[in-house]
């Protein structure tokens, strides 16, 4: 039987918290071994990114006096510290659409918007501020849905599991009271309540969407990357998606041809509500559908639940 040269770690070298479901020692299948390693490398990912909040909350806060403003009537509604501008790239990263309550990330999210509002009412707009606000949209609408789903702060750790895996499992075709309040988009699907799966893809108002990432396997794909993809971080000119309406309304998301295009392309297969959308909010720039020959509801046949290249313009 093969066996790794080595411990299963963070690519690295940092130690990380791991339990005897983390040890693929003695497994002879490299599959099976990355997706093991996948999972803790995504848990390290989370708790850093949660440390990295807290570090930056303090000096991201409108009272930690790090706006910079330009007019006096800017000036009038902040404290400024000109040697400490706004690191607006800091700010979105340590976000934590996990923790929506938390002090550090509602004083992140306080602390973008003004930075925001200072600049517009300076009158001087940065069009490359265009790609900030669009990611900072993306995560706060991931924030609001995690307040409708009621996360709490016990559903944050690196290993917590889903609600709707906590109160199922649930009959075929049935719903929990509880899920049957919540708007549509957000209703879970008995795919959803069957695997075992950490909350944060619960925030996806696209139900189709959540059931291929549960198809593809939970730890068969890097999360983050995902992440990075549809919010366009880390250097990423293009976005992956806009929100126009609110967070759990699907008919507000669109998606971008970037995204569409990408090798995170798998994921909106069979998505048609969201190409629908994306298709209407296109026209109503002025630019041409990114998606064609899309049925007008969900129910299509096996033969036609896919979006390939041949369906993007």
């Amino acid at each position: 039987m093969v066996q790794p040269t080595s411990d299963p770690v963070h690519p690295n070298g940092q130690l990380v918290p791991w339990s005897l479901e983390d040890d693929w020692r003695g497994i002879a299948s490299a599959r099976e071994r990355r997706r093991i390693q996948n999972r803790i490398n995504q848990r390290a990912r989370r708790s850093r990114r949660r440390n990295e909040a807290r570090a930056l909350a303090d000096t991201a806060s409108p009272q930690g006096n790090v706006i910079r403003g330009t007019s006096p009537r800017t000036l009038a509604l902040a404290r400024i510290d000109s040697e400490r501008p706004l690191d607006v790239r800091r700010v979105l990263e340590a976000i934590n659409i996990f923790d929506p309550q938390s002090r550090e990330t509602k004083s992140l999210i306080r602390a973008f918007e003004a930075f925001i509002y200072n600049n517009w009412l300076a009158g001087a707009p940065r069009p490359a501020l265009l790609p900030s606000i669009i990611e900072f949209n993306f995560a706060r609408a991931l924030i609001m849905n995690a307040i409708v789903l009621d996360l709490t702060s016990s559903l944050h750790d690196d290993d917590a599991l889903s609600n709707f895996n906590r109160l199922g499992p649930w009959p075929s075709g049935s719903k929990n009271g509880v899920a049957s309040t919540l708007p549509a988009g957000l209703q879970p699907t008995e795919l959803q309540c069957r695997t075992l799966h950490h909350p944060w893809i619960d925030l996806l108002p696209i139900p189709q969407m959540r059931d291929n990432l549960f198809r593809r396997g939970v730890d068969c794909f890097d999360e983050e990357g995902l992440c990075c993809a549809m919010r366009g971080r880390r250097g990423n000119s293009s976005a992956g998606f806009l929100i126009w309406k609110d967070p759990w309304d699907p008919h507000g998301w669109e998606v971008t041809e970037a995204f569409a295009r990408s090798p995170w392309g798998w994921t909106i297969v069979g998505c048609w509500q969201l190409c629908r959308s994306t298709n209407k909010w296109r026209e109503q720039r002025g630019e041409p559908p990114l998606f064609y020959n899309v049925p007008q509801d969900d129910v299509v046949s096996s033969g036609e639940r896919s979006i390939n290249s041949d369906r993007v313009l």
